[in-house]
């Protein structure tokens, strides 16, 4: 099922998630959430603060890797390379950074084993995108603080749009 994306402002995107022991029925309905959500949105990955649940569960569908999985982990980085990124929780801005072109990963898959893989260029982006989401930092604490200033007028605009709607809910 589709869910809502969390925006920039909502508490739960700057939380450490909590790391998840086993892949149950319960987490394979949320990846499941997660993938049709990313899907629909057009995103190349989602992490579960990104729908409002505090776990280390994310998704990937990117450079032709497709993984639903949790607790992801970096065991090596390959050389820097700079590309733009952007996230559903900060829409509209989207900004160049540096990050591993290559990596080796380890994460627990939906059938709740252990895999290590190599992964690379979008792919590894969009890995590690998510996994800096379960604790709490977005892209755009990448920049420099020059760069973060340029857009900060658009930031607490989204911030009031989130406020503004989180007074309106129940």
């Amino acid at each position: 099922m589709i869910q809502k994306i969390r925006l920039y402002g909502d508490p739960v995107l700057f939380e450490s998630c909590e790391t998840v022991e086993s892949i149950g029925d319960s987490e394979k309905a949320i990846l499941q959430d997660m993938w049709d959500t990313m899907l629909h949105n057009n995103c190349v990955g989602l992490s579960a603060p990104q729908i409002g649940v505090a776990k280390r569960l994310f998704v990937v569908n990117a450079g032709g890797v497709a993984i639903r999985g949790a607790n992801p982990e970096v065991l090596s980085e390959g050389v820097m390379s700079e590309d733009t990124e952007g996230s559903p929780c900060i829409p509209g801005i989207h900004r160049p950074i540096r990050r591993p072109k290559k990596i080796v990963c380890r994460y627990l898959d939906v059938s709740g084993e252990t895999v290590e893989r190599e992964l690379k260029g979008l792919a590894a982006r969009a890995f590690l995108h998510e996994k800096d989401h379960h604790d709490g930092i977005m892209f755009i604490d990448h920049l420099k603080p020059f760069q973060r200033k340029l857009i900060q007028k658009d930031l607490d605009k989204i911030k009031q749009e989130f406020e503004r709607n989180s007074q309106q809910s129940p």
